[in-house]
This record gives C-alpha cells, sequence and structure tokens, in this order.
C-alpha cells in the first residue's frame, strides 16, 4: 500500500497546504527541447535548492546531467565528466529530495527487462517515480551530445550523430525517472535513465544496460512541480503537435 496522501482515522488528510512529502521539480517541458530549445533557463546552482537528485541537460545541449548527493556532474560528448560552476543554466532538467520508500536486489536485469517487469517493482503506473540503480553493471551503453550553436537542430535531428560509449564490468549509478503516460509531451514517458561510474570518470544518457549485481531502489512521488520559461523561443513554440516518434526516436 503507497499511502500517499490517506489519512488514518482520526487524522487530517494530506493537501496542497499540509503535504511535506518529496517533490519532483521540473524546468521546462521535453517538447520543448524536442523543438531545440536549448537556451539555458535556470542555473544549475538552483536545482540544488530544490533536490539532490535528478538528471537533465545544460545550455546549448552541453552534455548529459546527473544530480546525485547533492553535487551537479556534467558528462560531456568527449566522454568526459565535470562539476560545472553553479552559473551554468540548464534548459530543461527533473530533480528531487532523494528519499528511498522500497529496496529490491537485482542480477542479471537489463533496461528491456526492468521495463517488461514493471508491476514488480513500481506498485502503478501512474505516479512518478525516481529510480536509482547502484552496483555492478556487466554491460553500459550512453550516449552524450556535443554543444550545439544556433540556428538549432531539432533534438532528434542532433541524436543521430551522438556520441556512444560502452562500459563492461563497470561500477556505478543509474539515476532517473519513471513519468506516466499522461506526461506526455511535458516530460519523457516511462523510463529516463543516466549513468555515472563509480569513479566519476564516465557515464551519460542510459541506452542499454545489464546488471550484474546491485540494488534498485525506488522512490514514490505525488508531488509536481513545472517552472516554464518566461520568455525566449519557448513563447513562440509549437506545442500542437505529437512528438512521440521524434522523442523516441532521440532517446535510443
Amino acid at each position: 500500500s503507497l499511502n500517499l496522501g490517506e489519512a488514518s482515522e482520526g487524522e487530517e488528510p494530506e493537501t496542497e497546504e499540509n503535504y511535506s512529502g518529496p517533490v519532483l521539480v521540473q524546468v521546462s517541458v521535453i517538447d520543448a527541447l524536442l523543438q531545440g530549445f536549448y537556451d539555458g533557463i535556470c542555473p544549475t546552482g538552483d536545482l540544488l535548492e530544490w533536490g539532490d537528485f535528478g538528471i537533465g541537460t545544460f545550455h546549448e545541449l552541453n552534455g548529459e546531467m546527473v544530480v546525485l548527493n547533492d553535487t551537479v556532474f556534467q558528462v560531456l560528448s568527449t566522454g568526459e565528466v565535470k562539476k560545472p560552476a553553479n552559473d551554468v543554466t540548464t534548459p530543461f532538467a527533473a530533480v528531487t529530495e532523494w528519499e528511498n520508500d522500497t529496496t529490491f536486489s537485482v542480477s542479471g536485469i537489463s533496461y528491456d527487462s526492468l521495463k517488461t517487469n514493471f508491476k514488480h517493482y513500481f506498485p502503478t503506473p501512474n505516479l512518478f517515480y525516481a529510480v536509482k540503480i547502484s552496483g555492478e553493471f556487466s554491460y553500459m551503453k550512453t550516449r552524450s551530445v556535443p554543444a550545439q550553436s544556433k540556428p538549432y537542430l531539432p533534438l532528434a535531428e542532433v541524436t543521430k550523430t551522438q556520441p556512444e560509449f560502452e562500459f563492461s564490468n563497470v561500477e556505478g549509478d543509474i539515476i532517473g525517472f519513471y513519468c506516466p503516460a499522461y506526461a506526455q509531451g511535458i516530460n519523457v514517458t516511462g523510463l529516463h535513465l543516466h549513468f555515472l561510474t563509480a569513479d566519476r570518470k564516465g557515464g551519460g544518457h542510459i541506452l542499454s544496460f545489464q546488471v550484474k549485481n546491485a540494488t534498485l531502489e525506488v522512490e514514490y512521488l505525488s508531488d509536481y512541480r513545472l517552472i516554464l520559461p518566461s520568455g525566449g523561443d519557448f513563447l513562440g513554440g509549437d506545442f500542437t503537435i505529437d512528438r512521440t516518434d521524434d522523442l523516441e526516436n532521440a532517446e535510443k
């Protein structure tokens, strides 16, 4: 039983005013990124005020973001990992305060099998979840796109020539979120995961993985905050188009 927002007999139900659980805070929407809106709108230092765990990208699409243990990491298209200055901005990111709700010991599972056996790890497909898998991976394949210059190409075009990285028998952390189907256009629906090696020298957006021996932790998220751009290309964007195919191509 999730008991999210439910009250026991004699207790006051949780409302927006008294809810004190973790909040998923998101900057902009995925359909903006798919249109090629890569100008940063929020300093990464601000993200740490809202959460210590999350993923995203950077101004001009310059690398993949991993937020872990209250630290922002930037995986560049060269494969190098660095810690950006707090004033480096992001056009799209999602963060939360990490609070583990349930834990599984896993071995031998892959990205595909995690999706296929979703109900074993997640009680319902209709909530948001933060997901962390820490341990040993027999195989990991990631990508990170290089910084773009204007005029920006749509994301699905950029990722056609993305640098990809492969790791064998590597230790590290998978960080990311699950978003339900009704979040289409707002965030990546389903699982969206990034990787960071244990030595913090490699990682990226995950394309494929195989677990050797790891711990899967899940956090239930029932409170959501969306921060939209107040200007720039976003205000002239076209959000009437179904970009599901573009997103699938960009993610894979």
